[in-house]
């Protein structure tokens, strides 16, 4: 047997590094698993810690000591230690008259032809008081007392990790929520406006 066999069959029998092997096989596969989950789990967290972020800056805001822009500086502050660098915050302040109202269009009071739209000659009831029919009649800002006031927050910002594309995610992650709260009676509620359109 010359040395060349004697080597050959001592490298086939010899078991040493194959648990390295094994682990290079593993190790890649596990890595993105678990990356992908600390990203799941950071938007997670961002997402939750916005919600909490914004119930607590509308309880504030109730008592009607808080400008809108007070409103976004706090909710900002807030969620500046956890948002990573050239993340989108934006919030929306509305008031409403009542929380049935959120959303929708301002009420006809008179449909002439019963068509559930504003024609001339039609009236409904002007929430904002600008004159003109409103599909959503939100009025920007916190409003008045007793009124209900809708928070919506959204957040853009950079994936965790750039694993976007190996599982197939967008690049950048959002995340949006939304409250609405009544505001404290230290006032009395503005009374609603019934507005007309000129008949032709």
């Amino acid at each position: 047997m010359t040395w060349f066999s004697k080597q050959k069959r001592s490298i086939v029998r010899n078991e040493d590094g194959a648990t390295l092997m094994e682990f290079g096989l593993v190790v890649g596969p596990l890595m993105m698993i678990l990356l992908g989950i600390m990203d799941l789990g950071y938007q997670s967290y961002l997402d939750t810690l916005a919600k909490s972020k914004l119930h607590e800056v509308a309880r504030d805001a109730s008592t009607g000591e808080m400008t809108v822009e007070q409103i976004e500086m706090a909710i900002e502050d807030g969620l500046d230690a956890l948002t990573l660098k050239d993340a989108k915050v934006t919030v929306t302040v509305k008031s409403y008259f009542d929380f049935t109202n959120i959303g929708k269009p301002e009420k006809l009071t008179v449909d002439t032809n019963r068509n559930g739209e504003i024609d001339p000659g039609d009236c409904y009831i002007d929430n904002n008081k600008n004159g003109v029919f409103d599909v959503d009649y939100g009025i920007p800002g916190t409003g008045g007392p007793d009124d209900i006031v809708s928070y919506q927050i959204g957040i853009e910002t950079k994936r965790l990790f750039p694993l976007a594309k190996m599982f197939g995610w967008s690049e950048n992650m959002t995340s949006s929520n939304s409250t609405a709260v009544r505001n404290q009676p230290y006032g009395a509620q503005v009374d609603l406006v019934e507005t007309c359109e000129s008949a032709l």
